[in-house]
Parts: C-alpha cells; sequence; structure tokens
C-alpha cells in the first residue's frame, strides 16, 4: 500500500494534488491569522471606512472617519471585522486554489474575487449608511438579511462565472 501512495505523489497528478493541498492550507492559515490579528483587522477595518467615507463625500454627504466609524451629523456606521468581506473573500480564493486548474487561471480568479468582492463590500457600505440615513427602520433587515445573502450569492455566481469563463480543467487521460 505505501508503494501505491508513494508512486501517486511521484505522479504529476499526485504533485499537483499535494501542492494544491499545500496551497489551501496555507490560504486557510493565513485567512485564520488575518481574522485572530487585531492590527491587520483594523487595518482591513479602517481602510474600508476611509473609502466608504471618500464615495459618500463624493455624493454630497459630510462624512468623517474615526478609526473604523465613518458619521455625518444625521447618522452613522462602524465597520466590524464581518463587514471586511475578509471571510467570503477568504473563501473564494480557497474554492479557486483547490479547483483543478493551472496557476494562470487561479491568478486571474483571485484577481476577480478579491476586486468584485471588495467593490461589493464597499457599495453594501454605502447603501448601508443611506438606508440608515432614509430609512433606518430598515437597516437591521438589510444589513443581517440582504446583504449576507447578496454577498454569499455574489461569491458563489462569480467562482461559477471564472470557473466556467477562465477556468480549464486539465483533461485526463
Amino acid at each position: 500500500m505505501r508503494d501505491v501512495r508513494i508512486r501517486y505523489l511521484r505522479s504529476p497528478r499526485g504533485r499537483r494534488a499535494a501542492w494544491t493541498a499545500l496551497a489551501v492550507a496555507c490560504a486557510v492559515t493565513l485567512l485564520i491569522w488575518m481574522g485572530a490579528s487585531e492590527p491587520v483587522m483594523s487595518g482591513v477595518q479602517r481602510g474600508l471606512a476611509r473609502v466608504t467615507s471618500g464615495l459618500l463625500n463624493l455624493f454630497g454627504h459630510r462624512t468623517a472617519v474615526a478609526g473604523s466609524t465613518v458619521s455625518s451629523e444625521r447618522f452613522g456606521i462602524s465597520v466590524v471585522t464581518a463587514c471586511t468581506g475578509l471571510f467570503s473573500t477568504g473563501l473564494f480564493l480557497i474554492a479557486v486554489i483547490a479547483f483543478p486548474t493551472g496557476w494562470r487561471s487561479k491568478l486571474i480568479g483571485a484577481g476577480i474575487g478579491i476586486a468584485g468582492i471588495f467593490l461589493l463590500n464597499v457599495a453594501r457600505l454605502v447603501s448601508l449608511y443611506y438606508i440608515g440615513v432614509h430609512l433606518p427602520e430598515f437597516l437591521d433587515l438589510a444589513h443581517q438579511l440582504v446583504w449576507q445573502s447578496v454577498l454569499i450569492v455574489f461569491t458563489v455566481a462569480l467562482w461559477l462565472l471564472w470557473a466556467g469563463r477562465w477556468a480549464h480543467a486539465p483533461k485526463r487521460a
């Protein structure tokens, strides 16, 4: 039995599976580390707050950022760890890495996922600010139910788009 495993790991298919497993393990480790690292998460939160405030200011709101909180005279939102989109991005990247395709396709997928989920998350934060200003009674519903669902569906749809368009699984002989 041991000889069979050694032969498999020495084959191109076995080496590819081993490298993929190692890459997925590294991605999971990095995701857990980032989620547990206060300096990393607070930096991500502050960055998202700045981008959100910048967009709101472009739309005529006078918002300011204090740490990871975006506020104006009318309303304020705080960007917490769950609002960063980091975990959706991490799961997307793990799915891309685990898919049996070349590294060039994986890099395209990583770029698409990081950019797409980041942009959607910024749109989410901006919209939650607007909902908080104009329809505060719907803020919890929009935040907890609607946007959580949209983010999950968007992440899966983005992965399916990438897998169908840019990822080409190697042909098996």
